[in-house]
């Protein structure tokens, strides 16, 4: 049934997910080459692999081009595990603390090699609450980089984690010079309320990166940290393969990209008064107008 439900009209016999996790926090399905679907909506992949990106994790690899040293991380939202187990193994990172309301991904994650470890990582704390009400009621609880992958702007109660409101919250959450780094699956509303609520940001591919002081970027130090990340022990580059160093520099391309227009390709930058200028007509999302979550 839910095949069905999912696939529509693509469905065809003999489609089957993988697994399907059901609970009062709603239904998690994953196909059987590890596409996560949350609530009907993809979700996410289970990869953690940075030569062969198949779910966009170059983005959780970043935090290093514009944080100078992001040991407390904080990451709203987990799906599949595989944004968290990246950031968990950043060589800077020394405690990671996520929120994920729905219990149901740890029962996902514990039987998926690539991400399994995560749960004894002693770095990381996971609680079960949902984003909003756990940064109210930790309100002295501060981080440098604050991760929000989160799903599609029109989704119903994503307002919630983009409106201005919401961004104040964040905002009395992070250390002097942290950075909350976040997904607006494109949205120009999104993009705005980032650089209308911070009075320091830059795009990220769909990510918003903002913050109260000037972004720290330096290409250069994120190489170095790049080429020396590990996950569970393993290099994520192999530098003595052409394949590895070849991916490595299209990696930090995206570092050469900023404001470039016309901007072809998903990984590039773009300042905040690039952003101020073509969402000029559009709005700020707020707790009342819950942004563009009724126009589609």
């Amino acid at each position: 049934m839910y095949e069905k439900m999912l696939f529509r009209s693509s469905y065809g016999p003999g489609m089957q997910f993988g697994t399907v996790v059901e609970n009062r926090s709603g239904v998690i399905a994953v196909t059987q080459t590890g596409t996560v679907f949350g609530g009907g909506i993809y979700d996410g992949r289970f990869n953690v692999g940075l030569v062969n990106d198949t779910n966009g994790i170059q983005r959780a690899f970043s935090l290093s081009y514009f944080h100078p040293n992001p040991r407390e991380v904080l990451m709203i939202g987990l799906s599949s595990g595989s944004w968290a187990q990246v950031i968990a193994n950043h060589p800077q990172v020394e405690h990671l603390t996520i929120v994920e309301i729905n219990p149901g991904y740890l029962r996902l994650i514990q039987h998926v090699p690539e991400v399994a470890s995560l749960l004894q990582n002693p770095k990381v704390r996971i609680d079960i609450d949902d984003g909003r009400r756990w940064l109210i009621r930790n309100p002295g609880r501060k981080f440098d980089v604050i991760v929000m992958n989160t799903s599609y702007a029109w989704r119903s109660n994503m307002s919630n984690l983009l409106s201005s409101e919401f961004l104040q919250l964040v905002r009395r959450h992070l250390n002097p010079g942290g950075v909350h780094f976040y997904n607006t699956t494109g949205s120009q509303e999104a993009m705005l309320t980032g650089v209308s609520a911070f009075p320091f940001g830059m795009r990220v591919a769909n990510f918003m990166a903002v913050g109260d002081t000037p972004l720290s970027l330096d290409a250069k130090r994120w190489l170095e940290v790049l080429s020396r990340y590990k996950i569970d022990g393993q290099p994520v580059f192999d530098l003595s393969r052409e394949q590895h160093r070849r991916r490595l520099l299209e990696v930090m391309n995206m570092a050469t990209t900023m404001d470039r227009d016309p901007q072809p390709g998903f990984y590039t930058l773009e300042s905040a008064s690039h952003i101020r200028a073509h969402t000029a007509s559009v709005r700020v999302i707020t707790d009342d107008n819950m942004g563009t979550e009724w126009l589609q």
